[in-house]
């Protein structure tokens, strides 16, 4: 029996387009923008805030209306993030610390709403702040027991009437600063948490005036003092922020890692790189993120495939039926 020449080309028509078909369901594919995230152990961004320390007051280099020319810990952290991140994103910092800030000051400057750009998309923001609050009552306090240079005064030469009363009243001084400092450090965390996503972190403040260890009216008055305030800001951290325990590194080196010994109270070089490491520990162990737009190529998947293959046999079916009429009725002819 010869299939009739009508049946050989309805054939051949559906069973090319039953390849057309196949081969144009299996290969389509769109392209699509994605944003994807990387995970990094370094902030691709971040913002140092607060006082002097963080400002690198006292380092070469460092001028009051320029932040970024010294070797401070928060340049020491941007060059070596610059340098680590560069493969892979941009690196960014910005310091805002302005020497001689309380942390009133610090309120003033957020609430400002100057910060508010940098601090949008902060990925970490640290913060220096409490040291103007109270260690210009202990230099106070020295001033009003007559010593005005502590390489060169006689512990002898102090009226212990006179460094009583200046003691108590100090002390009460300095406890009021401590009880606004209490209130200050949790409006500081509210006003940046309403600002940025990053993660905040507060240093400690380091003891520099250990030094003097012959003048124990001194450094147990300053002792007692700073370690009630690092006492308010490992307290006050439950309010969303990160402690960078710089004091428990500094202990017992004050001579060493800041400039006290000319009656300065800030970090030296050898200080500034000793808190650029426990920033740097604090960061890592936080860990960071940063989003890049990509393109991709969206294959068809096994289901996509399976119904394809579906689809191509029912039309073989349909094709195989249609014939065997078509020959039926010739016959019959």
């Amino acid at each position: 029996m010869r299939i009739p020449v009508v049946v050989k080309k309805a054939a051949a028509a559906i069973g090319a387009a039953l390849m057309m078909m196949s081969f144009s369901s299996c290969s389509k594919s769109e392209i699509h923008e994605v944003k994807v995230e990387h995970k990094t152990e370094v902030p691709p961004k971040m913002m140092f805030l607060g006082d002097s320390i963080a400002a690198g007051y006292g380092l070469e280099g460092y001028t009051k209306d320029d932040n970024y020319n010294c070797r401070s810990y928060s340049n020491i952290l941007k060059d070596k993030y610059t340098a680590e991140l560069g493969s892979e994103c941009a690196h960014t910092m910005v310091n805002e610390a302005v020497s001689g800030y309380t942390s009133s000051d610090l309120i003033a400057q957020i609430q400002s709403g100057e910060l508010d750009s940098g601090l949008k998309d902060a990925d970490a923001v640290v913060i220096s702040i409490g040291g103007n609050d109270l260690l210009g009552l202990l230099f106070d306090l020295a001033g009003a027991l007559g010593i005005d240079d502590f390489s060169s005064f006689n512990i002898k030469d102090i009226d212990l009437a006179s460094a009583a009363s200046a003691l108590l009243g100090m002390g009460n001084d300095a406890d009021k600063a401590l009880e606004q400092f209490s209130v200050n450090i949790d409006t500081i965390s509210t006003e940046l948490k309403k600002r940025t996503n990053g993660t905040i972190f507060v240093q400690t403040l380091y003891d520099p005036v250990e030094y003097y260890d012959k003048f124990a009216v001194i450094t147990d008055f300053a002792a007692q003092k700073i370690e009630k305030l690092n006492s308010i800001i490992s307290e006050k951290s439950a309010n969303g922020y990160k402690v960078i325990d710089v004091a428990s590194d500094f202990k017992g080196r004050a001579g060493e890692l800041t400039n006290i010994k000319k009656m300065d109270i800030h970090p030296n070089a050898a200080g500034h790189e000793l808190i650029a490491e426990d920033v740097d520990k604090a960061f890592r162990a936080t860990g960071f993120s940063y989003f890049t737009i990509e393109k991709v190529k969206d294959e068809p998947g096994f289901g996509t495939r399976i119904a394809v293959l579906c689809s191509i046999i029912a039309a073989a079916l349909i094709m195989v039926i249609g014939i065997v009429l078509i020959v039926r009725k010739k016959l019959k002819k």
